[in-house]
Order: structure tokens, then C-alpha cells, then sequence
């Protein structure tokens, strides 16, 4: 008899389904978004940067602080020359004291310039940002087809074993009545044996891909969805190289960030002036005294002071000006790795659409191969069977067809992954580009 425990975990595995649906690369997008520690630290790094505005405003902002102390007064007195009025002796007092102090920033040319800054640097976090995003979507298509090709790779790598294994097995029969020679079942059988080496590494190659998608991820993936064997062969649009660079040039991130980074090197030989420049502060302190003492008689009192005051630099040893040049060389070295970003940027996206275009064009040619190789495996067998062909023939011919299988699967793969690099390149890359790709997936 079962026990209760028992028949209710048999009856909800009865429940659950018998097949589960694979996993597409909107799902594994989803699963990064949530857990690449990359990307997370490129939200966190977002945040802090978002600080520096208010951080910057808090210059301008009333400056409050408050001071209490305790004063211990004691005072000895060893000549006189008015007896009544003073007394020769030792004397003492103590006594509170309550300052609150306030200061207002009336003009600071530093505060101003502190204040264009923190809306540049900002602007070159969300950049950076949005670049990372990019890049997330990016590393997770191509951890994704990894995977793809790799799992290709070993059923490829299986496929040619078993049909190396058949034709050893028909080449010793052969041998065996005499219509073959000795040398072509040796050269089957180091076929075979090779083609086990393959399927060995292949298994490790998929593990492999496996655990790069666990890193994205964090979570262990066991079955992907597949490429659709008609998935489209787009042409890039426009179909104008030059309209991509265009392009890239307007909304490469990595190239808004780098302009970001400029200008906040600019501001900052504009800050480090202002050093020489005056600033206008008001200033208002007000001071409580607690049992004071004049003349021997105890007191209270209160005290209220408002000052304007304008302070002008006239010198500081040099280190204003030397600051300032620090602050040319660096705007200087902002200047020359904006180009150099600029530039590639450029290339980035020639080369990106020029890869896609050749893509296209190979995998087209990588179809006809395939086609061509399997009409020669065919045609080899069949010269095999008649005696026209050896053995050696038709492990050639199947080598030839499993590489051709292999060139192939990987070119289509790396067709959609041109793709999403060109987007990339020019800064177009979207979420969108994703579920496309993933509406050629089938389970």
C-alpha cells in the first residue's frame, strides 16, 4: 500500500506535462536583464552617477551649522592699582555658548560650472548605460547561437560516426569475400576512430556553451529553441553603407559618451580658472551666551551678525594656474580619444556592414555546397557499390558533407549576429531586434 505522501506526488507528476517547451532567446534576454551582474553593475553605476546633480546643486544651497561650547574661564589678578574696582585674587566663570552660522552662496563661478558638468557626466552614464544594455543583448545572442552551433557540431559529430561505424562494417564484410583490400578497412577504421575524438569534443564544446549562457543568466538552460531551417536572409536597411556611418556617427553610444567625457574635460579647465576669479558670500551668525560675567555680575546675551562678504584671490602660490594647465592637458587628452573613438566608430560600422553583406552571400554559397556535397556523397556511394570507387572514396565524400553541414549552420548563425553588430555599430540596436530574431526560433 502507498502511503498519503506517496500517491499525492504521483498524482501531481501525472499532472504535470510530458514535454517542456524550450527555451527562446526572448527568454534568455529576459533572464540577463534581470541577473548579468555586468549589466546590474552597469544600473548601479547609472544611479551614483545620477547623484552628481544634486550634489552639484548642494553648493548653491544655504550652508546651516551649529556650534555649541563650554567655556571655562578663570582669571588671577596679582596688582591693582584701583583696589575697589578690581580685587587682587583669583577669579573664575564658566559659560554656553550656542553659535548657529549660516552661509548662502551669492556667486561662485565654480558652483556654475559644477553645475554643467553634472548634467555631462550624467548624460555620459545613461550613454554608458545604454551602451551596456547593447552589449547585454549582444553577448546573450551570441552565447545563445554558440550554443546552437555547438549542439550542430554534435549531432553532426554523431551522425559522421554512425555513418563511418556503417561504412566499416560494410567494408570489412567486403573484405571478408574478397572484394576489397585490407588497407580500406584500416582506413575506415581510423575514420571511425577519429570521428569518436570528434564527438568527444564536441560534447565538451556544448557543455561548454552551456555554462556561458549559466553566466548570463545565472541559471542552468537545458534545451534552446532551434534556428528555422527558412529563416530569412535580410539585406541591411538602407542598403547604402554610407547611410549607415551616418548614422553611427549621430547615435553610437560608446561615441556619445566619449563626446560627453570631452566636453566635462572642457568645463573643467573652465572651473579650475574660476579659481582666479572673485566670489560674493552671505553670511549671517547668531551667538547665545549663558552665564557670562562682567564686572563681576552674571549675564546672559545675544548676538546677531549679517556679512557680505567678497573675497578676492590675488594669489595662491601658483597652484590656480597649474591647475588649469592640468586641466588643458586633459581636455586635450579628451579631445584626441574622442577622434580615436570617432574613427572607430567609422570602421566598426563599414566593417560591420560589409561582413553582413558577404554573410549573405555565403551562406547562400554554403547552401548550394551543401547541396553539392551531399548529389557527390551519392554519386560516391553509388561508385562504390559497382567498383568504381573505394572505400576511401565514400569517407572522404561523408567528410566533406559534414563539414559542408557544419560551415553551413555556423554561417547562418553568424548572419544573425552581423546583424545585431551592425545595429550596434550604428546605436540602433534594440529589444525589438531581439524578438525578431527570436521569432525565427522554432521548438
Amino acid at each position: 500500500m502507498k502511503s498519503f505522501k506517496q500517491r499525492t506526488l504521483t498524482l501531481l507528476l501525472s499532472s504535470l506535462p510530458l514535454f517542456v517547451s524550450a527555451t527562446d532567446l526572448s527568454d534568455i534576454y529576459s533572464q540577463a536583464l534581470l541577473n548579468d551582474p555586468q549589466y546590474r553593475a552597469a544600473q548601479a553605476a547609472l544611479e551614483a552617477a545620477r547623484e552628481a546633480k544634486p550634489q552639484a546643486w548642494a553648493a548653491w544651497l544655504p550652508q546651516l551649522n551649529f556650534t555649541a561650547q563650554r567655556v571655562d574661564d578663570e582669571t588671577e589678578t596679582t596688582r591693582s592699582t584701583n583696589v575697589a574696582a578690581l580685587p587682587l585674587g583669583a577669579r573664575s566663570s564658566d559659560s554656553d555658548r550656542y553659535i548657529f552660522s549660516l552661509n548662502q552662496a551669492l556667486y561662485n563661478h565654480q558652483y556654475i560650472v559644477g553645475l554643467r558638468q553634472a548634467d555631462d557626466s550624467i548624460a555620459q552614464a545613461v550613454a554608458t548605460f545604454k551602451s551596456a544594455h547593447q552589449s547585454l543583448m549582444l553577448r546573450v545572442a551570441e552565447a545563445y547561437f554558440n550554443v546552437l552551433a555547438a549542439r550542430d557540431s554534435l549531432d553532426f559529430a554523431s551522425a559522421e560516426k554512425k555513418a563511418v561505424s556503417e561504412q566499416l562494417h560494410q567494408t570489412k564484410q567486403r573484405f571478408n569475400v574478397g572484394l576489397t583490400a585490407i588497407t580500406d578497412v584500416h582506413e575506415a577504421q581510423a575514420r571511425y576512430d577519429l570521428t569518436v575524438a570528434q564527438e568527444i569534443v564536441a560534447q565538451n564544446e556544448l557543455a561548454i556553451s552551456f555554462e556561458a549562457l549559466r553566466e548570463l543568466t545565472g541559471k542552468v538552460q537545458k534545451d534552446l529553441n532551434t534556428l528555422a531551417e527558412e529563416s530569412p536572409l535580410l539585406p541591411p536597411d538602407p542598403e547604402n553603407i554610407e547611410d549607415w556611418v551616418v548614422t553611427a556617427l549621430q547615435q553610437n553610444l560608446a561615441l556619445i559618451a566619449a563626446e560627453k567625457t570631452m566636453n566635462i574635460a572642457s568645463e573643467e579647465v573652465n572651473r579650475q580658472r574660476a579659481g582666479h576669479y572673485p566670489t560674493l558670500d552671505l553670511k549671517a551668525t547668531q551667538t547665545n551666551v549663558e552665564g557670562g560675567t562682567f564686572s563681576s555680575t552674571t549675564f546672559d546675551s545675544e548676538a546677531t551678525t549679517v556679512t557680505l562678504e567678497l573675497n578676492v584671490p590675488l594669489f595662491s602660490g601658483g597652484l590656480t594656474s597649474s591647475k588649469t594647465r592640468q586641466a588643458k592637458q586633459n581636455r586635450q587628452q579628451a579631445r584626441e580619444l574622442y577622434e580615436q573613438q570617432r574613427r572607430a566608430t567609422e570602421r566598426q560600422a563599414r566593417n560591420a556592414y560589409l561582413t553582413l553583406t558577404a554573410n549573405i552571400s555565403q551562406v547562400k554559397a554554403l547552401k548550394q555546397a551543401l547541396a553539392s556535397s551531399t548529389i557527390a556523397l551519392e554519386a560516391t556511394r553509388a561508385g562504390f557499390e559497382v567498383g568504381t570507387r573505394t572505400a576511401v572514396d565514400v569517407l572522404n565524400s561523408q567528410q566533406e558533407l559534414y563539414r559542408a553541414r557544419r560551415n553551413f549552420s555556423r554561417a547562418r548563425y553568424d548572419y544573425i549576429l552581423q546583424r545585431l553588430r551592425l545595429q550596434q555599430a550604428a546605436g540602433t540596436l534594440q529589444q525589438g531586434d531581439m524578438n525578431q530574431v527570436s521569432a525565427w526560433l522554432v521548438n
